[in-house]
């Protein structure tokens, strides 16, 4: 997702779009939970902001069911594109998208429930985004964010390699300006956006020694970031050696009989007053 603020760290090109994909494979039995825990339903009408490839909007319509809708909204045509025609490839008659930019956009009329994931973290206030959406939404419907807690991604026990990785994501985020573990203040930005009373909990994964996914996500990440940990000084190409580094983190994974853990996706979630 990109605002005319802040522009999303990561970029939307293809290799992007995919690696997103992959990572919402990764996330989906939280993402599921979460929702469910939220209290979304069928029938309910969502807006998905940040969409992306669109993923949560793919959950949220199975959630929602044909008598539901969802509306996904993202900044990046290119993201759309490729998210709509995955939506056709699925059959999904109840899922939408609709370009616009968050700080710009306005609606009429309301909805049931508002959802992001991995969205707030790129907006330079969340709280003003929260409760910006939180107005659409009817009395007694709900507000839902998910943003990770990246400081404990990596294998455990560490590495030095899997400790070299996880500093260079955490200070990429940092020296660009964003926080890379705003899942764990969730509760103060529904706060701050006048939603009281939210639940605020983070779902962790673990991955055995031989699972792929680690290397997937540590090389797929690092890759789209070699631009930022040079031009920050984090890391030179050759310190980083991204043709190798899915294959060394892996061997790594193996070899150490450590267990992977990405980043803890964290969800909070809130009942619009009046309802």
């Amino acid at each position: 997702m990109t605002t005319t603020e802040t522009p999303y760290l990561l970029g939307n090109e293809p290799d992007e779009l995919r690696r997103l994909e992959e990572q919402a494979t990764a996330l989906a039995p939280a993402t599921r939970a979460i929702l469910g825990l939220a209290g979304i339903e069928p029938g309910m009408r969502v807006l998905d902001l940040g969409t992306g490839a669109g993923d949560v909007a793919f959950e949220l319509s199975r959630l929602v069911g044909p008598s539901g809708s969802v509306v996904g909204i993202d900044q990046s045509s290119k993201a759309l594109r490729w998210a709509a025609s995955r939506c056709e490839a699925q059959g999904l008659r109840n899922v939408s998208f609709a370009h616009d930019d968050l700080h710009e956009m306005r609606l009429t009329g309301q909805v049931d429930a508002v959802v992001g994931r991995l969205v707030l973290l790129y907006t330079p206030d969340p709280a003003a985004v929260l409760r910006k959406f939180a107005g659409y939404v009817r009395p007694g419907g709900v507000v839902v964010s998910m943003e990770y807690e990246m400081s404990v991604a990596g294998l455990l026990p560490a590495t030095p390699l899997s400790e070299r990785v996880t500093h260079w994501i955490m200070a990429a985020f940092a020296r660009s300006g964003l926080d890379p573990s705003l899942g764990a203040r969730l509760g103060t930005v529904f706060a701050d956006a006048g939603l009281t009373g939210a639940t605020v909990l983070g779902l962790q994964g673990y991955r055995p020694p031989g699972d792929p996914t680690g290397s997937r996500m540590a090389e797929g990440i690092i890759r789209t970031l070699l631009p930022v940990l040079a031009r920050t000084g984090l890391a030179t190409p050759e310190e980083v050696g991204i043709d190798t580094l899915g294959q060394r983190f892996f061997e790594d994974h193996v070899h150490s009989g450590a267990t992977f853990r990405p980043p803890t996706l964290v969800g909070g979630w809130a009942r619009v007053a009046g309802g």
